[in-house]
């Protein structure tokens, strides 16, 4: 059984720094390595595409100081090239995952498909910490799922595994995964 720990990156700085940690997030992303990582037998990390997802892998790998972050995977499973839309869906829903919304629907099948094909080829006792963004990580795991959850705070967590997939259709049209 493959295991699978979503993490939120940890708290961005502000203003012309948003891209980046703020002194707080590295030190919040230590401990949550330091207190909460270490031991858990990391396989594989990922990270969005965010240069913040990628600081704060580092800094729990620093932290946790038993897995390491040199080798990095980004998976479009994590991310979204339709940006423009997800600002217009941000600005009318907010972080909140509406499944009825027809970009959920086709982005969480395809977040979805993509990160289980590629779970699923790893090897059975892989376990892979996932960092990203919000509503990214939360449309994600409905897609996997089929359960809409609350949106994560900064280096808060979501566990399961990859028996926990929905194997039926989620979407009126859409085949299953």
């Amino acid at each position: 059984m493959r295991k699978i720990e979503f993490r939120l990156h940890a708290l961005k700085d502000t203003g012309d720094r948003q891209n980046l940690l703020s002194p707080d997030g590295l030190r919040q992303a230590k401990r949550v390595g330091a207190e909460q990582l270490r031991g858990k037998g990391y396989t594989h990390v990922l990270i969005s595409g965010s240069f913040y997802a990628a600081q704060t892998a580092c800094a729990m790998a620093e932290g946790a100081g038993d897995f390491a972050a040199s080798n990095l995977i980004v998976p479009s499973a994590l991310c979204t090239v339709r940006t423009m839309e997800f600002e217009i869906y941000e600005n009318e829903c907010g972080q909140t995952v509406r499944p009825e919304h027809p970009l959920i629907k086709e982005e969480s099948f395809r977040m979805a498909t993509e990160f289980a094909d590629f779970v699923l080829s790893l090897p059975n006792d892989s376990h892979v910490l996932a960092i990203g963004e919000s509503p990214f990580l939360e449309i994600l795991i409905y897609g996997l799922i089929g359960k809409v959850v609350e949106p994560l705070e900064e280096c808060d967590k979501f566990e399961l595994d990859d028996s926990q997939f929905q194997r039926s259709a989620l979407y009126d049209g859409i085949p299953p995964l």
